[in-house]
């Protein structure tokens, strides 16, 4: 006798895979569900008199529990494995017929690991072929047959196909799934247990298309916003980037209903290119080359023709628990956790060729040049070997040659920059610094003014502002220094040596209330850091990560006070100068 299903009664609000919010955007977060497993009971089938067909009976029985008790156990990859096998030994010795209970069971089971992977489109097709074996099934039967079976998968199928991204079939599905069980109510001749899983359909699938209008919004949302940059190219500067941050609002509420939307990833990731919020784009791209990672070697047999990566290997380096491990973990938030060299080389290998420029670039901007290197080499080599030429669509390596020259430049300009400022040559060295900073941009001559330069942004952009700002600093032009200074702040509003820099330049050019509030800030940063070390690796977009407040010695901390009430004393002076001049002159 086939066992009842261990998770019937929860609901799409337990159960859903969500592309969760965080400070970063939109995170997966992935949770047990949906009416957990179909089995089928062994009697619906005569067994086979061959004694081959027993053993397969009893090979794909055992493969069955394996497979369910794998997914009870969170072990999702393993438990496609085990359905695959029994699905294969099940189909070798029966004939397939629109009427196999059994097959279906199988195949609604692996559909439910298949979600738990991230295979969503995979998971659509187990739940559509689940249900061509069940159109001969009569119009009542048990738990796992008939019509409280079919309104079970067909919800389960709108789910696949809403979270793939293919909203407009999971609309129709979750009507469909609405009036199988509906209808099947009607009937009646149900048990208590077959209503309860009936009405738990219709209220996950009234769920489903909620999330599908969510969906829509969004979309509609995002469409518009688009329509008006396209048709508004003269906006200000401050009234695009507010565009651009709500457009990426309504990318990720509808990245929550959709997370299998290769269209949608890629979306968020131009979005975030055109704020320049570089970090948090590689964060992104990472994030999902491990979610599709946990793919891996799951696509066997029935499944290969749906291998998006049919000729890539196992990963060898990245981790599909990498940003899933203490994901409470303060001292290692998730938003700020990146990938090594090695785990970067097998995640280009799995990002869709729409991401791959973008997040080639976010290395290089954030200075990441080891693994930027190693992943242009990585996908260099795949797209030329002959073996795989081809199985990626068309990949144009133009931009890959450009980012190549770039980096080379990059690193070869800010080294030769740094080498300048160590010997002295304050001059040659801010203009080595202000070449790098024109490798990204349309003119190849930098405006001595910073503030009227077009940056890339990134921590590359900000360390480049503050360096010519060292320079300037060394060459007494204190005033050109506070707006190398600035243009550094503007891409990091918390890099702390550009804000202790710009305090400085103030109080040399005895613009002393400037001074004190830089270093007020500066302060007020490093004693917040010291006394909520919890919250020192915030994980917001003002947050720089390889300048904190908590990285800051004593040595400079007591500095920075010493200097600060240097320049309160300068400004009570200042203000006593003025008074007394004003007094002389009545």
């Amino acid at each position: 006798m086939g066992v009842a299903r261990t998770e019937e009664t929860s609901t799409s609000t337990n159960r859903k895979d969500s592309f969760a919010m965080g400070s970063d955007g939109p995170y997966y977060k992935r949770e047990k569900t949906f009416y957990g497993f179909d089995f089928a009971r062994n009697e619906t089938r005569a067994v086979s008199d061959s004694e081959d067909d027993e053993g397969n009976n009893d090979d794909a029985k055992r493969l069955r529990d394996e497979g369910k008790s794998f997914y009870i156990n969170g072990c999702y990859r393993e438990s496609v494995l085990r359905y695959t096998e029994a699905i294969r030994l099940h189909k070798e010795s029966h004939s397939i017929s629109s009427g196999d209970a059994i097959l279906a069971a199988l195949y609604g089971n692996r559909a439910a690991a298949l979600m738990m992977t991230g295979a969503y489109e995979g998971a659509a097709d187990d739940c559509h072929r689940a249900l061509q074996c069940t159109v001969a099934m009569p119009a009542t039967g048990g738990l796992d047959s008939g019509p409280v079976f079919r309104s079970k998968i067909s919800c389960r199928m709108a789910r696949a196909l809403l979270k793939a991204g293919n909203v407009w079939e999971a609309d129709k599905a979750f009507d469909s799934a609405i009036g199988s069980a509906k209808e099947a109510l009607v009937l009646g001749q149900l048990n208590g247990a077959a209503e309860k899983i009936l009405n738990g359909c219709i209220m996950d699938a009234t769920l489903g298309l909620s999330d599908v209008m969510r969906y829509r919004d969004a979309l509609d949302g995002a469409t518009k916003i688009t329509a008006d940059n396209a048709n508004n190219k003269g906006m200000s500067v401050a009234a695009d980037r507010r565009n651009s941050v709500q457009l990426l609002m309504f990318i990720n509420s509808a990245l929550m209903v959709s997370p299998g939307s290769m269209e949608l990833h890629e979306r968020r990731v131009n979005a975030l290119a055109s704020l320049k919020r570089w970090a948090e784009l590689g964060n992104h791209c990472e994030r999902l080359a491990a979610e599709i990672v946990k793919t891996d070697g799951i696509f066997t047999d029935d499944l290969a023709p749906l291998n998006p990566f049919p000729d890539i290997k196992a990963a060898t380096s990245l981790k599909p628990d990498f940003f899933e491990r203490n994901p409470d973990n303060a001292a290692d938030p998730v938003a700020l956790r990146i990938l090594s060299p090695k785990a970067v080389c097998d995640a280009v290998m799995r990002l869709p060729n729409g991401i791959l420029p973008l997040y080639l670039r976010s290395l290089r901007l954030e200075e990441r040049y080891t693994e930027a290197a190693k992943a242009g080499a990585s996908i260099e080599m795949h797209v030329n070997n002959s073996k795989h030429r081809g199985t990626r669509g068309i990949v144009p390596l133009a931009w890959l040659s450009n980012e190549r020259d770039k980096l080379r430049r990059t690193m070869s300009w800010k080294e030769r920059g740094d080498t300048l400022f160590r010997n002295g040559d304050y001059e040659r060295a801010a203009t080595k610094y202000a070449a790098c900073l024109t490798i990204d941009g349309d003119v190849s001559q930098y405006n001595q003014n910073a503030l009227e330069n077009d940056d890339a942004g990134g921590r590359l952009h900000a360390v480049l502002h503050c360096n010519r700002a060292a320079c300037l600093m060394a060459l007494k032009r204190y005033r050109e220094a506070v707006k190398e200074c600035t243009a550094s702040l503007r891409i990091h509003t918390h890099y702390m040596k550009a804000m202790l820099r710009r305090g400085r330049c103030f109080a040399r050019i005895r613009q002393y209330e400037e001074a004190v509030a830089e270093y007020e800030r500066y302060i007020r940063f490093v004693d917040e850091a010291r006394s909520s070390p919890q919250n020192v690796n915030s994980a917001n977009n003002a947050a720089c990560t390889f300048d904190r407040p908590i990285d800051i010695t004593d040595a400079e901390y007591l500095k920075a006070k010493q200097e600060l009430a240097d320049a309160r004393k300068s400004t009570d002076a200042a203000a006593n100068n003025a008074w007394k001049q004003n007094q002389s002159q009545k």
